[in-house]
């Protein structure tokens, strides 16, 4: 019996040595009259096939003891490199925050203008939201100020919409994402208007120019959108035995293009961080011509039965899947009965 050897198949035009986007050809965004955007595949994708490789928006560390631990990243966005302890860290000249750092004096010279437009918030903010609403609000509401920062350094430069071949990275594209208030429950809408009112709101310290409402929108996006990033590939499936996890979160991000892609528990496309914060989509089956190229947004070595899956997507991101590994596994009473829309609470 003959043996199929896949390999990995990145066509001769992706240079990962440039800081730039890239999408495979084969790969096309579409609309879904119930998803909205995805990503489908045009021809055939073989397994192993570079799909897509998406610069950051923005991207924030997310590490525990900063000032030891050597996974925390450079703040510098065009070099998002790990910037470990014994090669020498450069920190805020105004020390912010211990977990700005940068891994030479020449990136954090050439990240002056954005950082100078967060550094202020994080000197006055940081610390009181990290002791009163704890880590997570905190990571949130950073990574919404960076992406603030972005559109500040666009602002100054005019910066070009983007390309005609890639959809576009820029503030248009922050934009464009999904995600609203109609999608959240009543009551954590009502905790992020609070947080937008008080820590967001344009002022001399964050000199955005948007009113409260647009912050609270952008919450709602970055919630939705937002990647975690790990160590090791998120969407092996079925999961390695005995099971590996993808590690410890080290930073969390915004990718403009990579948020297309739809959520599946069965996935066709694994997607890991490159280790300039690249985020980095490959095919881990062959696709074919018409099917959707879906990611996992979790661990699935953490959320293995129905009900816990459905649960946590539920939490996490306000959908029920019906993934074809979820509606084969659903007991038959609840087949007809699911709503593909996000979820919504009665009280809104």
């Amino acid at each position: 019996m003959s043996q199929v050897v896949y390999l990995t198949v990145e066509p001769e035009t992706v240079d990962r040595t440039k800081k730039q986007s890239w999408i495979h050809p084969h790969l096309i965004e579409s609309v879904d009259p119930v998803k909205g955007r995805q990503f489908r595949a045009c021809h055939h994708i073989p397994k192993g096939a570079c799909l897509l490789i998406d610069l950051p928006y923005a991207v924030i560390p997310v590490v525990d003891e900063p000032e030891v631990n050597d996974h925390l990243i450079c703040n510098n966005p065009a070099c998002n490199r790990r910037a470990p302890r014994e090669k020498g860290r450069y920190s805020c000249l105004n020390a912010c925050m211990q977990d700005v750092v940068w891994c030479s004096s020449t990136c954090r010279d050439a990240d002056k203008s954005r950082h100078g437009f967060e550094c202020t918030w994080l000197k006055k903010y940081a610390e009181s939201i990290r002791s009163k609403r704890g880590e997570y609000d905190f990571g949130m509401l950073w990574l919404i100020v960076r992406l603030l920062a972005f559109r500040h350094v666009e602002l100054q430069k005019n910066a070009p919409t983007g390309s005609k071949s890639l959809p576009k990275h820029s503030w248009e594209a922050i934009d464009s994402l999904c995600g609203s208030s109609g999608t959240w429950s009543h009551d954590q809408v009502k905790v992020w208007t609070t947080l937008a009112k008080k820590y967001l709101k344009n002022s001399p310290a964050l000199p955005h120019g948007l009113n409260t409402d647009r912050m609270l929108h952008l919450i709602c996006q970055e919630e939705a959108n937002s990647f975690g990033l790990y160590p090791r590939e998120t969407g092996h499936y079925p999961p390695p035995n005995p099971p590996i996890d993808r590690g410890e979160q080290f930073a969390a991000a915004v990718y403009p293009t990579a948020a297309i892609a739809n959520h599946s528990c069965v996935p066709n496309i694994i997607h890991k961080p490159d280790d300039e914060g690249r985020m980095v989509f490959t095919a881990s089956r062959d696709i074919f011509p018409g099917q959707e190229c879906c990611i996992s947004y979790f661990d699935l070595t953490k959320h293995i039965e129905l009900d816990s899956r459905r649960a946590h997507l539920r939490k996490s991101f306000r959908f029920l899947c019906r993934c074809d590994r979820c509606v084969s596994e659903e007991p038959t009473e609840e087949a007809s009965e699911w709503s593909a829309m996000p979820l919504m609470d009665d009280s809104i």
